[in-house]
């Protein structure tokens, strides 16, 4: 009895001893499979920080190659191979050992210039990046009575009273007076950040972007008349007289070959332009440049992009001046 006793003991220690040690593999295991996921998550981390550098790199050097293009263009005689832009085009592409910097170059005469747009471009700029109406005739009355002269109290209309009262009660006052940044333009009723910066969009999976005004807008021209080779889908349309079937036409013309002048798009559109559209259209250079270049990587689904706007100098040994640098752009 005593040894069977014994037997049961012993059996019952060892599948106590087998259940230990059975739970000691388990654990061990899982801290193994921890180690592991934690590796392999540093692992991604650091590739991704690495060809993030890369990307960013190549996107900074996409912007520095345009400053090159466009402010020191080499001489007939210095030109060995063919030229990465040109007068009128929208973009370049600078190849790099493993990627790429995809490039776009804007003229900042092909944006509508804050301080000498008028009320009808401006509201149907606004139309057209998806503005209802009404808030895009209020908020273009705004921008013009921001930047237009005072007036008495008693000389003000109903408009002008309520945007006043507006600007006291929020602490500041309307400048009347030209805009100076293109950012001032957020201090203006009704021009909230969405409606400047765009806002985005997260759906099964994937980022969906609707951009603001902001990308159409400048303080570098002055003129109401945009640079046809330069300006955006939004832009052509704030043009009075235009449509969307003549901004087809531009748009597919000019990616064949830059306009010369006005006069060369009345000749190369297959419909012609309303008299007063003409007016409104371009191609006249601002010196000022907004310069937007995108890193990215063979076999590899990292971009970084970059933006600057350079001061173009028609002559002189400083031929450029950075105006600014934003760093982790989205291109449109």
């Amino acid at each position: 009895m005593k040894q069977a006793t014994k037997s049961r003991d012993r059996r019952r220690e060892g599948g106590v001893a087998l259940l230990a040690v059975m739970c000691t593999v388990t654990v061990l295991i899982l801290v193994a499979l921890t180690f592991s996921n934690s590796v392999q998550i540093e692992t991604r981390t650091v590739l991704f920080r690495k060809e993030a550098a890369q990307a960013h790199a190549m996107a900074v050097g996409g912007v520095e190659a345009a400053i090159l293009e466009i402010a020191y263009p080499p001489g007939m005689d210095q030109r060995t191979e063919p030229r990465l832009w040109g007068e009128g085009r929208r973009g370049m592409t600078v190849p790099y050992q493993g990627g790429q910097a995809v490039v776009e170059i804007v003229d900042e005469s092909g944006k509508i210039g804050l301080n000498a747009a008028g009320q009808e471009q401006l509201l149907r700029l606004f139309e057209a990046r998806d503005l209802d109406p009404d808030a895009a005739s209020h908020l273009a009355s705004a921008i013009l009575h921001w930047r237009g002269p005072a007036v008495s109290s008693s000389e003000q209309g109903r408009d002008e009273a309520s945007l006043e009262d507006y600007y006291r009660g929020a602490g500041y006052g309307a400048a009347h007076a030209p805009f100076t940044s293109l950012e001032q333009v957020l201090s203006v009723r009704g021009m909230a950040r969405e409606i400047f910066y765009g806002t985005a969009e997260f759906d099964q999976g994937r980022i969906s972007r609707r951009y603001g005004v902001g990308r159409d807008l400048t303080v570098y021209s002055p003129s109401p008349a945009v640079n046809i080779n330069y300006a955006s889908q939004a832009v052509l349309l704030s043009v009075p007289g235009m449509t969307p079937a003549l901004v087809e036409q531009i748009i597919r013309e000019r990616d064949i070959e830059p306009f010369k002048s006005a006069d060369d798009l009345a000749q190369r559109l297959a419909s012609p332009l309303p008299p007063r559209t003409l007016p409104f259209l371009d191609t006249a250079s601002s010196r000022f440049y907004s310069i937007l270049a995108t890193g990215e990587l063979t076999n590899s689904r990292v971009q970084r992009s970059v933006k600057a706007v350079v001061q173009i100098a028609p002559d002189g040994q400083a031929r450029h001046r950075l105006i600014g640098w934003y760093d982790d752009e989205v291109p449109e």
